[in-house]
């Protein structure tokens, strides 16, 4: 019997058929369209329900070798209540995921090195918090904002005892070895606490006090500097951060 005659015989049947036996039928022939359609559908749903829901972002705080403590989301919320940010709206990211160990290249270093730079290229990283082996690699690495550029008159007043240097002429250097482009030196970094003995030094991030409440939020062991990425694009909020970091 051809192919559509007995296709034909088949649904001239199942007029008379039970409910069970229709809908057997049905998921015998369909199930693959239904499957396809359903995945589509929430496929689509999804999408949308994340674009309509989704935050924008008020501050991003890459918080690199710290522990996250137990009261690090009321240090967030006190901030958000302190900047006036509303977090029905915006969320405030303080990150403390990523490790990173200059003397030991393992499979997290590598894959928190390479999330830090993408989120550095991509201008999603406003603040960076670090200890002194973090900051001095990425600082001559020419991550950080001057802050004098930056901070108000009151706010340089107010953290210039505090602020970790950066030497130019070095960094200069420095880069210069990075590209392959002079290897025959080895460099010596100067004192970040001793602007004196540089030649051209720039200031370009704040230790934090020893009774910080971020340090209690997050735990450093040893000191820990805070700095800003030079292509920081939420400056007002960066801004607020700083002054709530040292109120």
């Amino acid at each position: 019997m051809p192919v559509m005659d007995e296709f034909k015989e088949e649904r001239e049947a199942l007029k008379h058929g039970t409910l069970k036996e229709k809908l057997s039928y049905f998921f015998e022939y369909y199930k693959w369209h239904v499957i396809a359609i359903a995945a589509g559908a929430f496929f689509i749903i999804s999408i949308g329900w994340h674009w309509l829901t989704q935050k924008d972002t008020a501050i991003y705080a890459a918080l690199i070798n710290a522990v996250e403590m137990p009261r690090a989301e009321e240090y967030a919320q006190s901030f958000a209540e302190a900047a006036g940010i509303d977090t029905d709206e915006y969320e405030i990211h303080l990150d403390a995921s990523m490790r990173i160990d200059l003397n030991v290249l393992d499979q997290v270093t590598i894959t928190s090195s390479e999330k830090l730079t993408a989120y550095i290229a991509a201008k999603n990283v406003d603040v960076f918090v670090t200890d002194e082996a973090i900051m001095q690699h990425y600082a001559y690495g020419d991550t950080f904002l001057d802050l004098r550029e930056f901070l108000s008159e009151e706010q340089y007043a107010q953290y210039q005892p505090y602020f970790y240097y950066m030497d130019q002429t070095v960094m200069e250097e420095y880069l210069a070895n990075r590209n392959g482009m002079d290897t025959s030196n080895i460099i010596e970094y100067p004192d970040p606490r001793n602007p004196e003995a540089m030649d051209d030094p720039i200031p370009v991030g704040i230790y934090l006090k020893a009774d910080s409440a971020l340090k209690d939020s997050f735990y450093y062991t040893g000191d820990c500097i805070a700095a800003i990425v030079g292509n920081t694009k939420r400056a007002e909020n960066v801004s607020k951060f700083i002054d709530f970091i040292f109120e």
